[in-house]
Parts: C-alpha cells; sequence; structure tokens
C-alpha cells in the first residue's frame, strides 16, 4: 500500500530557523534570525563537543554527552561562538551550566536508521554558514561513532538573505523500507525550498556507517508559478512515486498545469530513477 507523505511537516515545534541578510552587516548581532527558546524549553546537544561553563564566558564544567536532554532555565545576551550567532542559555541536566545556542538544536532522535537491530542517536542543526548538520552517533562503537552531513539552505536567495527555516521529522521504516530524516528547508514567503531525505547505511551492528542525501527534490512557490511535489512511499516494494506539479503563467492569463510523475527505487540508502528498466541517479 502507498502511503503518502505530505511536504508541509506536520512538526510539534515552530520551524528552526536561523538566517541574516546579505545586505547587513555580519557584525550586527541583531540582523541575525534565530530561536531563542523559551525558559522550561527542552533543548538537545547537537554534538559530543558541547560545552557547559560556570558564566558566560567563564570556566569550563566539562562536555555534555552527544542528544543529552536539557532544560532552558534561564535566557542569556547573543554572541558569536565558533561563527555561529545565537543565545546563551542557563540549562540544567547531567551537568548545571551554561552552554552557547549554536550547540543546541530542538532535533533529537533515536531510531534504528540502519536496520542492524541497534539504535541510533541523530541530530540536526544549524551552523555558523547557514548550512544544516545532520550527525548520527552509533553508541555502540567502541568511544562512540559520529557521522556528519551537511546540506545548504533553500529558500534565502529570494529574500537577498543567507539561511532559511527547518522542519525536521523522521520517517519509520514502515513507511518507506527504511527509516530516514525529512528535511524541509524553506521560508515563509514566494521563494524557492527543498526537501532532503538523508538515509543512513552501515555494514552491521557495531560498526559505523555512511550518510546519504537518498532523495532530493526542489520546489518553488512563486505564483503565478510553482512548483510543487508529493511523495508516496512504498515500504513493501522499496519505490517511492514522486508527483511534481508545475503551474507556469503570468498576470494576464490563467497558469497551466503540467503533471509528471517519476518512480524510484532504492538501492544502498539512494532512490534512483527507473528508466528503460534500468535504474540511475538523477
Amino acid at each position: 500500500m502507498l502511503l503518502l507523505v505530505a511536504v508541509a511537516l506536520a512538526a510539534p515545534l515552530p520551524p528552526y530557523a536561523y538566517s541574516h541578510p546579505t545586505a547587513a552587516s555580519e557584525d550586527d548581532l541583531t540582523s541575525y534570525t534565530f530561536p531563542k527558546w523559551p525558559v522550561r524549553t527542552t533543548v538537545y546537544a547537537a554534538s559530543g563537543e558541547v560545552a557547559v561553563y560556570d558564566a558566560v564566558g567563564g570556566k569550563s564544567l566539562g562536555l555534555i554527552p552527544f542528544g543529552q536532554a536539557l532544560r532552558v532555565e534561564e535566557v542569556g545576551a547573543s554572541a558569536t561562538v565558533a561563527d555561529k550567532v545565537d543565545a546563551w542559555y542557563r540549562v540544567s541536566g547531567p551537568k548545571n551550566g551554561w552552554v552557547h545556542g549554536g550547540d543546541l538544536t530542538p532535533y533529537r532522535w533515536e531510531v534504528d536508521l540502519d536496520g542492524d537491530g541497534e539504535k541510533e542517536v541523530a541530530t540536526a542543526t544549524w551552523l555558523g554558514d547557514f548550512t544544516v548538520r545532520v550527525r548520527v552517533f552509533e553508541p555502540s562503537v567502541s568511544a562512540g561513532g559520529v557521522m556528519q552531513l551537511d546540506v545548504d539552505a533553500a529558500g534565502g536567495g529570494y529574500l537577498s538573505q543567507n539561511g532559511a527555516e527547518l522542519q525536521a521529522e523522521i520517517v519509520p521504516y514502515s513507511t518507506a523500507g527504511i527509516a530516514m530524516i525529512h528535511l524541509h528547508l524553506g521560508v515563509e514567503a514566494c521563494a524557492d525550498f527543498r526537501d532532503d531525505w538523508i538515509s543512513y547505511t552501515s555494514e552491521g551492528a557495531g560498526r559505523i556507517g555512511t550518510e546519504h542525501v537518498a532523495l532530493s527534490l526542489a520546489g518553488l512557490s512563486d505564483p503565478p508559478n510553482s512548483s510543487t511535489f508529493e511523495v508516496a512511499f512504498s515500504g513493501k516494494r522499496k519505490t517511492a512515486y514522486v508527483t511534481r506539479t508545475t503551474a507556469k503563467g503570468d498576470a494576464s492569463a490563467k497558469p497551466t498545469n503540467d503533471v509528471a510523475t517519476t518512480r524510484y527505487v532504492l538501492r544502498d540508502g539512494l532512490y534512483l530513477v527507473e528508466k528503460d528498466g534500468e535504474v540511475q541517479r538523477e
């Protein structure tokens, strides 16, 4: 049975944005857009190298484990740390203290991505260069193993800005025949957008794997012109049908719609286009 996956994600959190106008000074911290997590919000350590301090700019109290849940107790001033502009937060958790928001994320999952029977821990977070980094942590690998993959933003060009908004969710194995991280990148305006599905494959339990952009689809919302799509995964057949609707027109004429469907086949963590009985990367 085919299951439709809507492009507009029903995320439990508001869009996780990070952006900056291209015409503004990089030194003007007030010109950056980023979330300020309210007190009592739960956020997560985006990597295994998140330092907690006794005060803003103070003494390090050590590192917080990868993906560790933290509770926001106080919101501090904004600052640039490791090229990322964000607020400082006083948090409570295994270690209580101050953490820079660039090391935190609202997106953290614990799921068996590679189908080896062991759950990985994954996070997605903005970097200072306005890309999104997806990290996958293998707890069973000796000393822990982390893979990472960076994905470019979409939508900012139409607004003369770097960055965009991120929404993310897990596509379960039962839906697609493989568990994936689904990223939606765009802005709430007439602009382009993109959806990426990130897979993770390994050679078995206890081995570090590899992340892939399994499927990437770009769209446009700029009336009367648009290009949108719906994706129907089949977990049983390990296929994906992408139906794209393209509208073209101008103010003086009714837009014309073109609809086309493309069949993709899942191979080694990648969705390949099937043409004339053969599969290939689009």
